[in-house]
């Protein structure tokens, strides 16, 4: 084995940034709103929410809620800012009243991707895992796919299993519902179109005049769990002669009706809604709920793990700062690093890495360890070019320091604004940041994507890459991550008016 010639080993270090923070329309449909209802204060609503938004980005919960508050008393039900409003009392562990706000956004919006994942952050923080898995499971089905909203309820199981409280008893509303009741010769008229003697448009004329003219009242609480399901008007036919042959109670027609009036086979506005009263009074029984869970809180010893772990993660990481980071060498030259060796194999230049990667603190909820493994893949499978001839790169793990010509490690430490990571060209050390403040104001862990993303491109540094124009390269210099549990970094499929500007990550050599 020889040492390699070619080696790039300057100076220098590459430090991967980001800047992220909320888009100053966080609200800004709430403002048009206030306008288009004669509100001559548009200015000042802007400015308000504009103030809110640096107190937010600042961690300064209190005061950004004051001034969501003092909106909200124009616009009690304005979704966008009990939003920003719940997850600032959720961030400073304020949870029964970030629960208040993100339940009221549910009476309006049963399927608030971000207020269901906030009600199962909530009771997971009050240590009632199972209601806090029952709203996290409601999520799911919202969006299945939805990395946060997994591992929410991955940490919500894991801490159930070793936590076994019994859950709080909760008061179910008698709201005053319809009773369900549908004609008996509406089977007949269903039987006849699901043998097609009745056409679709007759069909649908039928029961439109039977809504419109309160003959049959469909009960809003009444509709298909996924409502993002891809459904056709031959699949309702079927459900609806399933129906007529009764074999399935009336709540499944009225679920069918309510697929038809969503995607607008019916046109209606005659849903039966809950009234004011029902309302007030769902809201007194979960207020009641949440007093009853911290009496219980008081009387019983519950040993709670947080939801969102990242703080957790802080204090792991700072109990043995020096073991964890490795800030002095980073300041250190490359020079100080033996040079990779190298063979030459048919023509091909084999470099090879001794690599030596540092422990992680015991218990982190992430494990980033193991797909290492696929950022060393993805290099060994590149081929480059070097002296004019092929070169391919091959890592060897080592635990020995001084035989190691990359040091790896995962840090959470104040690297400088908005830094993400810290590599020497050629050879030295990789360092790469687990999180940072830019979701919320609050420190949010990456997700695991994000961090292979940001491994894969510091170790392309350390193996002497350079940057690179070409946007689908690993190698160019922009890249915005993604977050762990930050519930900012959810979206809510349909006109959510939380938005954010992800500002690109800039490289400075």
């Amino acid at each position: 084995m020889k040492k390699i010639i070619k080696i790039t080993t300057y100076v220098a270090i590459i430090i991967l940034t980001t800047s992220y923070i909320i888009s100053d329309e966080v609200s800004a449909q709430t403002v048009q709103d206030y306008h288009m209802k004669g509100h001559s204060t548009q200015t000042v609503e802007k400015t308000e929410l504009d103030k809110a938004k640096i107190h937010f980005v600042n961690g300064e919960y209190k005061q950004a809620v004051r001034i969501y508050e003092q909106l909200l008393e124009n616009n009690p039900n304005d979704t966008a800012i009990l939003k920003m409003k719940a997850i600032a009392f959720s961030n400073s562990n304020d949870d029964v009243n970030s629960l208040k706000d993100f339940y009221k956004i549910i009476q309006q919006d049963p399927n608030s991707i971000i207020a269901l994942t906030g009600m199962g952050v909530g009771f997971g923080n009050l240590g009632e895992y199972k209601e806090a898995s029952i709203y996290l499971e409601k999520a799911l089905k919202e969006d299945p796919n939805n990395i946060i909203i997994k591992n929410y309820k991955k940490i919500i199981d894991e801490i159930n299993i070793k936590y076994r409280f019994t859950p709080t008893e909760k008061t179910v509303p008698n709201t005053i519902k319809n009773n369900g009741d549908v004609p008996i010769w509406v089977k007949s008229v269903v039987s006849l179109w699901g043998v097609e003697k009745i056409t679709d448009e007759d069909f649908l004329n039928i029961l439109e005049y039977l809504i419109k003219n309160d003959i049959i009242k469909i009960p809003k609480e009444n509709i298909f769990e996924n409502t993002k399901e891809l459904k056709m008007l031959s699949w309702v036919r079927g459900n609806l002669n399933t129906w007529s042959q009764e074999e399935v109670p009336n709540s499944e027609f009225f679920k069918n009706m309510n697929w038809l009036i969503e995607n607008k086979f019916i046109k209606s506005d005659k849903i039966s809604q809950k009234s004011q009263e029902e309302i007030d009074y769902e809201e007194y029984l979960f207020n009641k709920y949440l007093r009853d869970i911290k009496n219980n809180m008081s009387k019983e010893i519950r040993y709670i793990e947080h939801s969102n772990p990242s703080q957790d993660v802080i204090k792991k990481f700072l109990r043995d700062y020096v073991k964890w980071n490795f800030e002095q060498q980073v300041k250190n030259p490359s020079s100080e690093f033996p040079d990779p060796t190298y063979e030459i194999i048919d023509g091909t230049y084999n470099i090879t890495y001794q690599t030596y990667i540092n422990d992680q603190p015991v218990g982190l909820p992430l494990n980033h360890k193991d797909t290492l493994e696929n950022t060393f893949e993805f290099w060994e499978g590149k081929e480059s070019k070097t002296d004019k001839q092929n070169a391919r790169v091959l890592f060897e793990i080592t635990k020995l320091k001084h035989e190691a010509n990359v040091w790896i490690t995962w840090v959470i430490r104040d690297m400088g604004e908005g830094v993400l990571g810290h590599a020497h060209l050629g050879k030295g050390v990789v360092e790469v940041s687990l999180g940072d403040y830019s979701c919320d104001g609050s420190f949010q862990l990456y997700d695991v994507a994000s961090v292979q993303t940001i491994m894969t491109h510091e170790i392309g540094h350390s193996i002497g890459l350079p940057h690179t124009n070409d946007r689908a390269n690993i190698m160019y210099p922009s890249y915005t991550p993604s977050y762990a549990y930050c519930l900012l970094n959810l979206s809510d499929v349909e006109n959510d008016e939380i938005k954010k500007i992800n500002l690109p990550i800039t490289l400075n050599n």
